[in-house]
Order: structure tokens, then sequence, then C-alpha cells
């Protein structure tokens, strides 16, 4: 017996050793905690980590009683407990084109989804030689998305590769579904046509049928669907609180980034006008307005790659009511935009010590402000006000 207290101690000074390391002290606790706090020209916050580990989350949209939808863009779809952090993967998601920037794409909710129950998703569809943007909508019913019909899909199947799908979603007030869609990159010219779904807004009915309203429909030389035309690779749509107007910002390519604000049949310029140039340095247009076609509000050269976008409209934040937030990928921040009616008066970066990609950023029904890290460490963040 003698023999085995020499083991015994030293097992004990080891597990003593072991609790008083700072990888012990550094250990996660389970759920939601705070990871920072941050002092802005406005507002002092706290940023809470509601969960870690996304696999590139993409789009973000809450459901009732404190949980949210988040689509992950190698095709996952997940819901989260905002209260405890806690997990649970979605079935029935279509099978989605994964590459490069193709995969699983936006979440929106029914505007009657406390009776219909039904979610809407975007997504890259095909192969990497034919390929498109479409949007399913499905009911949510369990752990289980059911009866998923496609309800859009774009005419761009001669699109190759994996870049620039869009594609935002939003709903009016009329229960209308605006969706962005990207130019495909390689078919930049193509945004000018209203003939093809590259580089548009488009406007729906809830089951995929097109408005009588919309403005190029009984036209042969334009598709019904078309709302306006002209995007690059529009990645933030939404509706101005106080007046409706359907704001919507792009990506440049090297510098001009764009926020516009959204008009029926109006052509937005790309790629004959535009502030940015091509990667490579070269001129792809020496105007950056034309006659006839409708002028950004405000634009970003450097260029930030925006992706999403919420006016704030909680009560958390007083001073912020009002202001536009937009997710910087390359950036790295999340930008906080002062408006007057149509004019950007003010602008602050904020979250840039979390040296993170911001890919979407949306209005929590509780108030707070909530942002998805792009990655596939990916995390969703809540900003909440700082505790006095």
């Amino acid at each position: 017996m003698r023999a085995v207290w020499p083991i015994v101690f030293s097992f004990v000074v080891f597990a003593l050793s072991v609790l008083a390391s700072p990888l012990m002290v550094q250990a996660r606790p389970n759920g939601p905690k705070t990871i920072a706090v941050e002092k802005s020209a406005q507002a002092d916050f706290e940023i809470v980590e509601i969960i870690t580990g996304l696999d590139i989350p993409w789009g973000l949209a809450f459901l009732p009683g404190g949980e949210a939808l988040i689509t992950e863009r190698s095709g996952g779809l997940v819901r989260v407990n905002i209260k405890t952090g806690e997990k649970t993967a979605i079935a029935g998601v279509p099978k989605v084109f994964t590459n490069n920037q193709g995969g699983l794409l936006d979440v929106a909710l029914s505007p009657n989804f406390a009776a219909d129950r039904m979610v809407y998703i975007s997504y890259a569809a095909g192969i990497r030689s034919s390929n498109r943007t479409q949007i399913a909508r499905a009911q949510l019913q369990g752990d289980a998305l059911t009866d998923l019909q496609v309800i859009f899909k774009a005419n761009t199947t001669e699109k190759r590769g994996g870049a620039h799908f869009g594609s935002r979603l939003v709903f009016d007030g009329d229960g209308l579904l605006f969706a962005s869609i990207g130019d495909g990159y390689s078919y930049k010219d193509k945004a000018q046509d209203p003939a093809s779904h590259f580089g548009k807004i488009i406007r729906i009915h809830a089951d995929g049928s097109v408005p009588d309203g919309n403005p190029f429909i009984g036209r042969t030389d334009a598709a019904a669907q078309v709302y306006s035309y002209g995007h690059r690779n529009p990645q933030g749509l939404v509706l101005h609180p106080r007046t409706g107007a359907l704001w919507e910002h792009e990506h440049g390519p090297k510098g001009g980034d764009e926020i516009n604000i959204i008009q029926p049949g109006e052509n937005y310029g790309w790629p004959k006008a535009t502030f940015g140039i091509d990667y490579d340095g070269s001129i792809i247009s020496k105007h950056t307005a034309l006659p006839g076609m409708t002028a950004s509000i405000s634009h970003w050269t450097p260029s930030i790659a925006p992706s999403g976008m919420a006016f704030y409209t909680g009560d958390a934040f007083e001073q912020w009511s009002g202001d536009l937030f937009v997710g910087a990928l390359a950036g790295q921040h999340l930008r906080r935009v002062e408006v007057r009616g149509d004019q950007v008066i003010a602008e602050e970066k904020l979250l840039e010590d979390l040296g993170a990609r911001i890919r979407d950023v949306r209005n929590g029904p509780d108030g707070f402000v909530y942002v998805l890290t792009n990655g596939d460490g990916g995390r969703l963040l809540q900003l909440r006000p700082a505790k006095d």
C-alpha cells in the first residue's frame, strides 16, 4: 500500500496544475457569453457570442419564440435557440450547387408564417458548367422542411463557375417577394439586358407567379419577373421602415460598391457606369453616371465588399434609430450608416477588433442587433447595450 501513495500524490498534483492552467481558465462555458464590450461614437454595447462553429453562415431569419434559422453555404439549415445557443439541424433542404460563392444562400419567413409555416430559401443550383440562382419554399414542420416547391429559376443556365449569385430575399407590405440575382461575374453585359435574369432585382408573388404591376410585364424583350436591372452582385436588400422604399447594396469590382434606392423599371448602370475598376486595374467604363440610368446614393471606394443590410428599428439603442447597418466582408467590420431622407450623412465602423468578415446583419425581435460572421468557424453575435 505504501508504494501507491507517491502515485496518488503525483496524480493529485497533476490534476491541480491542470485546473490552474491558462487552458482551463479560458475554457468556454456552454451557452451564449459576452466576449467584448465596445465603446462606439453613439452607444456602448456588449458583444455576445450566441453560437460558434457555423459552416460558412449566410442568411438569418427569426422564428417566433426566441429561435432563428441560419443557412450555411455548404447546404445546411440550422435552428438556433438564442437564449441557450443550442443548434438543431433541419432536414429537407434541396440539393445545392456548392462551389466558390455558390451554395445555400438567404432565408426568409412568409409574412403569414404563424399560419402557413412557410420558409423561403435562395440557393445555387445546377453543375459547374451550367448553374443558376433558384428560390424554393417549404413548410417547416418540426425539424424538417416539407412539401418543398421551387418557385423561381433564373434563366441563366449558360452560367459557368461559382461566382455572383446574389441573393437576398425580402417581402414587402403586400406580401410580394423581392430577390436579388447576381450578374454571374463573367456575364456582366447581361445585366443591361431586361430579358436576362443576370444582374437584376426581381419581384414575384409568394407562389412564384408574376404580379400584374411589374414594370416589364407584357414585353417580349424582357423577363416578366424583372423589377430593376443594371446590378452587379447585390447582397443587401431591405425595406425602409418609414417610407417602404426598397434599398439595395451591391458589390462593385475593385471599388464602386453601391447603395441604391430601387425604383421599378430603372437601370442602375452596371457595367456601363461604375465607380469601380477591374481587378487587374483595367477600366470597365469611363462613366460613373449616364443619362437614363439611376445613380447610386452612395458608394464605397476602396471596396468594403458589403453583405447583409438592415435598418435599425428596435428600442434598445435609441441613438441608432433609423440608422442603416451593413456587413463588410473585405472591410471586416460592421458599418453604421446615418441617413437623412435619401442622403448618407455619416458613417462609423464597428466590430473592427474582431477581425471578422461580416456576412449578414438583422434586427432582432428583442430590439438587439444580430450579426453573422463568415467562414467555417462562423458565429452568431448579439449586440446589446452595455451594462452601466
